[in-house]
């Protein structure tokens, strides 16, 4: 991999599970999404995971795209109605 191409991938954001909600939170004060939900994403393979020790690190990318799918089983999300 060429310097060119490392300069054109993002940094991922890896985050712990508690900065995980840190993160939600900051961008939707009212979420309500737990850190005990972020850890059974963890255990349940839902998002990859890289191990530093005992600490779980997850790209917070991830688990925003996780959260905001556009397609659920061939049913497209619609917009609410104002």
């Amino acid at each position: 991999m060429g310097a060119e191409a490392a300069v054109c991938q993002p940094i991922p954001r890896m985050r712990t599970p508690a900065k995980i909600v840190a993160e939600l939170k900051a961008l939707d004060p009212g979420t309500e999404v737990t850190e005990h939900y972020v850890r059974g994403l963890v255990r349940d393979g839902a998002v990859p995971v890289v191990w530093a020790g005992s600490k779980a690190l997850i790209n917070l990318d991830d688990v925003l795209a996780l959260l905001r799918p556009s397609v659920v089983d061939g049913i497209r999300r619609l917009e609410a109605r104002n």
